[in-house]
């Protein structure tokens, strides 16, 4: 009786375990697509690390110096071609997760919502640099939230997909 006892405590205590399962993903040529769209990403940084090179230059805004505290309106025109560089940069890798992620399952559509998320960093960034201050980027941002909202309700989607798979 108390060695049965304490056994069935014991397994009583044991905690419950799932059993594995298979979730080998396997990618079609479509996912290529999303790819891509990674590559066209690090081209738009790029675009907005060269477009602050030339403001550094044009401004005499020496490095280290990330943002100027001047109050000239050549401090503000570099501030914002700096703000768009690094605005796109703090936003690329969530977003190239996000699309990569759902491109699992829905290849060419992350693909897509991925490429509007890039054309609108672009816009984003032409717009921040065109000299009428941080208005110029409204566009760029309303076209880039039309590829990076998507693509955030693609992700959970993808994510219960293959939770219930």
């Amino acid at each position: 009786g108390e060695q049965e006892r304490g056994e069935v405590g014991l397994a009583n205590r044991r905690e419950e375990r799932t059993p594995a399962v298979d979730m080998s993903v396997t990618l079609g040529k479509d996912f290529g697509y999303a790819i891509a769209v990674v590559g066209a990403s690090f081209l738009v940084s790029a675009y907005g690390a060269v477009k602050v090179m030339k403001a550094r230059k044009k401004y005499g805004i020496k490095y280290p110096t990330l943002y100027s505290n001047g109050t000239k309106k050549s401090d503000e025109l570099y501030n914002c071609s700096q703000r768009a560089h690094q605005n796109t940069l703090e936003n690329l890798p969530i977003v190239n997760m996000m699309m990569l992620s759902s491109a699992t399952v829905f290849p060419k559509t992350a693909a897509i919502f991925g490429a509007i998320w890039v054309v609108g960093r672009f816009l984003y960034i032409r717009g921040y640099n065109a000299g009428t201050g941080p208005e110029g980027r409204m566009l760029g941002g309303m076209v880039s939230h039309l590829g990076d909202m998507p693509l955030l309700v693609t992700t959970f989607v993808a994510a219960w997909t293959m939770i219930k798979a």
